[in-house]
């Protein structure tokens, strides 16, 4: 298998704030480049933090100029940079994601609504990349929603990545299910919380990878950091880097 860097962006992020927000997206983003990341996921909202649905100034669409410093760096350090948003879309806003690509392309992903197996085959997770390095964006999902996962690994995804928020009382929880996910699919899982809390709610932190078996490669603890997985020709391994 190729050498393939990825990394959870445990990100804090500053609410009502996207001029600053972007800004710190950097600081993550040139960070990661120094630990040559291919792959970086933030987790929900990070662009915005948790903002009424209706705060329309801070929704974007995703072709957004204000979005351009994300846009470039992707093409600038060759790495796939997932972001949280409210997110434009058809049917109006909602909490979306954006994947920004080296090559210069975006993809967008909003939020899906309550899903049954009878409209599974309607939903599929965005599937970002190639040459086994392929990621599917289960972003703003709840852990135990099986159909997100099991659609990514039918697409032929070389990885599943989520972002959300994960407070204190349920991180066990949603850790059972995306360990359970990464082993009965045989797809490695990467999962991007928010290192701050929101409102009464207290971020469990613990970002974490988990490798096609199940195994957890890296699990990190509370603070803004990078929670890296690094596969290589021995398999997965794991590293907790403090933002600098």
């Amino acid at each position: 298998m190729p050498l393939w860097n990825v990394a959870a962006a445990q990100y804090g992020t500053r609410p009502g704030d996207l001029h600053a927000n972007i800004l710190h997206h950097l600081d993550f983003i040139y960070q990661a480049a120094t630990e040559k990341i291919d792959l970086l996921v933030f987790p929900e909202l990070s662009l915005t933090g948790f903002q009424p649905i209706q705060n329309t100034p801070l929704a974007l669409h995703f072709t957004d100029e204000r979005l351009a410093p994300l846009h470039s760096a992707s093409v600038t350090h060759q790495m796939t940079i997932i972001v949280g948003i409210l997110l434009v879309c058809e049917k109006g806003i909602s909490v979306g994601s954006i994947g920004f690509l080296p090559d210069g392309s975006r993809v967008s992903c909003c939020k899906p609504g309550s899903c049954t197996e009878e409209d599974a085959h309607e939903r599929n997770t965005p599937l970002l990349g190639k040459y086994n390095r392929s990621v599917a964006m289960g972003h703003c999902v709840a852990s135990n929603e099986e159909i997100w996962p099991r659609t990514a690994a039918a697409s032929g995804a070389d990885l599943y990545a989520t972002g959300t928020f994960v407070n204190e009382a349920n991180c066990q929880h949603d850790e059972m299910y995306l360990q359970r996910w990464a082993h009965k699919y045989t797809m490695p899982v990467l999962f991007a919380n928010h290192a701050f809390s929101a409102g009464p709610y207290r971020s469990a932190g613990r970002s974490a990878c988990w490798d096609e078996r199940g195994q957890l490669v890296v699990r990190a603890d509370q603070g803004e950091l990078l929670a890296v997985g690094r596969r290589d020709e021995k398999g997965w391994h794991g590293e907790v880097i403090p933002l600098r």
